[in-house]
């Protein structure tokens, strides 16, 4: 049967003895020192007093023959002598310089003795001497009772202090005799109690550092295995909660880490307490790193500050815009709302950021998109309408004119069909890149269909193309969509080549790659139109290039060729120096049928 732990700690008389051996030394100690303070207070009273009867002698004070008397009472050093005026200016002391000596009004003495006929006494640490001093002090008056001085007598009380405390040493020696016997035959009890106190102690101490799956084993009182088995219940069950945490935990990093939104939580003084990835990543900073930073200090975007503080401030879902400009622009849709949880007294804010520079990107193109069709297929409809109107009008009637007006609306029908055509071509580009049939083709082949293509405009431009070709061998492409892609640029090179000019098309196999160059005498492209060249019916000078015809698509047809194939078109170019297209795509070397 279990014991218990009442009945293995000290024995009762243990206790008993430790407390009447407890109180005889306090009682006799305090009934020592209460007798050597009331002797030294008396001692001290007298000396006062006495020092008060010579002060008042002759009825009148005197101050120089009152520094005598204290001086003549202090010789023995064993008594400290105080003069005090009676506005608390010390005209003299024994033990210290009275004209260094702070103004005494305000020590505690002094005020008692201001209201009280005859001699008081107060013990407190000396501001000069540093030690415990027992004061006695009396008011000197003049004959019409008025208070003139003080006299203050010291003495230090260390020394009884001293004496109390050997007495107290006395007592305990003797009490520590009594006690080494009752230690000794309790301690097997002890250490018997402590043994299992110790394995629950590190058993605790492994459950701090996270060992939870520890379990404490002891055979000991009742009351210590209660204890034990109610630290393993509690550490089965902590387990089992961390664990639980964990995983939660683990599944929303995870989850933040793999949206592609941005979100940063901050708290009411707009600190950051998370963020993940994605957003660290928008402004170019680490994900850690932010612990204790402010939000303006770690991402350094006021915009995105003022979001946050004005979420606070009005207690609301606020959405906003703002644009980041690094690179290039990135435009970020902002959702702000509150966050409030139970730990906090006060909310915080959620964040979340979407960057919508592609849509915002796609939006532009495609509201330029519509414009710019919508110009190009009114210029010749509004001239086909124009013609017909004045066919209708009469002039069907004379043959010659007829004649003129409808060639002219068969030219702009021309002109509608290709922008059809082109718009037709580039959206299929558009729904199968990468999806493109590829075929063994000679590029020489191609390159001789192309020339054929253009000559008849090289000759009315009297330009000369003229084409070279290193390497040999089929390779693999679509060779329809190459075909177009280099109509294109030759027909564009001729097309702004003066009169008399060349156009050198070069054509270089490498392993695993083609490279083919188109490249004119022309006047070349402004700087500031390189990036748009590409874009569809962006035009470098519009005027012109409608008088030498095309649809303003064609180096788009060619720019989305070149993705097909998994290639790409760039372009060189200066005003006054002509301009060089170098059309590069993937293009494996096989064998033709």
């Amino acid at each position: 049967m279990r014991r218990s732990l009442l009945y293995q700690v000290f024995p009762l008389y243990l206790f008993a003895i430790l407390l009447a051996v407890g109180s005889l030394s306090f009682a006799a100690t305090r009934v020592f020192r209460t007798a050597f303070y009331a002797e030294k207070r008396l001692d001290l009273t007298f000396t006062t007093e006495l020092a008060i009867r010579l002060v008042e002698h002759d009825g009148a004070f005197d101050p120089d023959s009152a520094k005598q008397i204290l001086s003549l009472i202090a010789q023995d050093r064993i008594r400290r002598t105080t003069l005090v005026a009676a506005d608390g200016v010390v005209l003299y002391d024994s033990h210290a310089d009275a004209s260094t000596m702070e103004n005494h009004a305000s020590r505690p003495e002094i005020i008692t003795a201001r209201d009280t006929v005859g001699t008081v006494t107060r013990t407190r640490r000396s501001a000069t001497t540093g030690d415990n001093t027992l004061y006695a002090v009396a008011a000197v008056r003049n004959p019409d009772d008025d208070i003139v001085a003080f006299v203050r007598v010291g003495g230090s009380v260390e020394q009884l202090d001293h004496r109390s405390r050997d007495a107290l040493t006395a007592l305990a020696t003797s009490a520590f005799m009594i006690l080494v016997a009752t230690t000794l035959m309790s301690l097997v009890i002890v250490r018997r109690i402590l043994r299992p106190l110790g394995i629950i102690e590190r058993a605790a101490r492994r459950f701090a550092l996270g060992e939870l799956d520890h379990r404490i084993a002891v055979q000991a009182p009742e009351e210590i295995t209660a204890v034990a088995e109610t630290l393993n219940g509690m550490a089965a069950e902590l387990s089992g909660t961390i664990s639980a945490i964990r995983e939660q935990r683990n599944e929303l990093e995870a989850v933040l880490s793999a949206m592609v939104e941005g979100v940063i939580v901050v708290d009411d003084t707009l600190r950051i307490r998370s963020i993940n990835e994605a957003a660290a990543r928008l402004f170019q900073r680490e994900p850690r790193g932010h612990e204790h930073r402010t939000l303006i200090e770690y991402l350094r975007n006021s915009e995105l500050d003022a979001i946050a503080a004005e979420v606070l401030e009005r207690n609301c879902t606020i959405e906003r815009s703002i644009i980041l400009y690094q690179r290039g622009p990135i435009n970020l849709q902002v959702h702000g709302s509150v966050l409030r949880s139970r730990e906090a007294d006060r909310p915080g804010v959620l964040l979340v950021l979407n960057d919508i520079t592609r849509l915002k990107r796609l939006e532009d193109m495609r509201r330029d998109f519509v414009a710019n069709v919508s110009h190009e297929l009114r210029t010749p409809i509004t001239s086909v309408m124009g013609f017909l109107e004045t066919l209708r009008d009469g002039a069907w009637k004379d043959p010659e004119r007829a004649t003129h007006f409808l060639d002219i609306v068969s030219t702009h029908a021309n002109r509608l069909n290709l922008i059809i055509e082109d718009l037709l071509s580039l959206s299929r580009l558009e729904s199968h890149e990468g999806e493109i049939a590829r075929a063994a083709c000679h590029v020489e082949d191609v390159l001789t269909r192309v020339t054929e293509a253009c000559g008849q405009l090289a000759v009315q431009r009297k330009v000369t193309v003229q084409r070279t070709i290193e390497g040999e061998g089929a390779v693999l492409v679509n060779e329809n969509l190459l075909e177009q892609a280099l109509i294109n640029l030759v027909s564009n090179a001729i097309k702004f080549s003066p009169h008399g000019g060349r156009v050198d098309v070069r054509c270089r196999q490498e392993p695993g790659r083609l490279r083919i160059s188109v490249e004119d005498q022309g006047s070349g492209i402004p700087y500031r139109d390189l990036d748009r060249i590409f874009e569809r019916f962006y035009r470098v000078d519009r005027a012109r290039n409608r008088d030498l015809g095309g649809t303003g698509l064609g180096l788009a047809i060619v720019k989305h060729i070149a993705i097909a194939h998994g290639g790409e078109v760039t372009v060189e170019s200066a005003e006054g120096r002509g301009s060089c297209f170098v059309l590069e795509i993937p293009a494996p070397a096989t064998r033709a049928d």
